[in-house]
């Protein structure tokens, strides 16, 4: 979980310090949509807890939009699933705060209402809706006597979420959300994080977590150099070797690391003695 600017202002980019805030390793049978609502509790335990989320749609699932929303945050995904472009959808249909139908996308109020539980279902007059000239889109079916629109709660947020998709300020907002490819990129670019040297649950999860706060170091640094220019200018002369001093000490040290684990666990030598 990343934090973001949302400005397309190289300057106000370059001086907004955006930090790694939650770094979660899982198996791989685990399904990453289980992975959200932890993740928000985790954040909020160390004061870092988001208002609004950006995620795939696999995070995105109405469970998880729900749970989050009663925590206090809002999460911005596509659904999952693709609907077909002739048929009308649910959000077409004028409705309540109480999430009853009102009026159909010709304008014809329902016979009557009827809920269950978290089902619904509108009562159209079949008189409409036999001349209706979206009869064949309409999700509104022929029945005994009327005809019937059944859907859910669940059913209708969807239907919304869908709707919502297609507008201009979904499209606006969501675009952020690309942002933290890069961000992956530059974790495992600059730490490596896909290569560890360790085994065991904890030792990964103890290592992924130090290299994330390594990136966010890094990042720190970069942000205070970029509201500093002046102290950065009067330390520039010597920044060129200092950089080639710790390239060349990372190297060294490396090939040494190496050499010593290489020769460490030599077995000592046999000696056979003749007599």
């Amino acid at each position: 979980m990343e934090t973001y600017a949302a400005t397309d202002d190289e300057a106000v980019r370059g001086k907004t310090l955006n930090l790694i805030t939650h770094v979660q390793v899982e198996p791989a049978h685990e399904s990453d949509a289980n992975a959200l609502l932890p993740a928000i509790s985790a954040t909020r335990e160390i004061g870092l807890a988001p208002k609004e989320i950006l995620a795939d749609s696999l995070y995105g699932g109405d469970e998880n939009c729900q749970k989050a929303e009663e925590s206090g945050v809002k999460i911005l995904a596509p659904t999952m699933g693709v609907k077909e472009e002739s048929d009308l959808c649910l959000s077409a249909f004028e409705t309540s705060e109480k999430g009853q139908i009102v009026s159909c996308p010709q304008g014809h109020a329902p016979k009557a209402v009827k809920k269950k539980k978290t089902r619904h279902t509108a009562v159209f007059d079949s008189s409409f809706c036999n001349g209706c000239s979206n009869q064949e889109q309409c999700p509104v079916k022929s029945g005994k006597r009327n005809h019937y629109l059944h859907y859910t709660e669940k059913d209708l947020r969807l239907a919304n979420r869908r709707a919502y998709e297609q507008t201009d300020e979904f499209k606006d907002r969501y675009r952020w959300r690309s942002g933290v490819e890069a961000a992956m990129s530059e974790y495992d670019r600059r730490t490596g994080v896909k290569q560890l040297r360790v085994r065991g649950f904890n030792a990964v999860r103890f290592c992924a977590t130090l290299k994330a706060t390594g990136v966010n170091l890094m990042r720190a640094v970069a942000v205070w150099i970029a509201l500093n220019p002046e102290t950065n200018r009067r330390k520039s002369g010597n920044s060129g070797l200092n950089h080639t001093f710790l390239i060349v000490k990372e190297r060294f040290l490396r090939k040494w690391r190496h050499l010593k684990t290489r020769f460490r666990f030599r077995p000592p030598l046999m000696s056979i003695c003749f007599k």
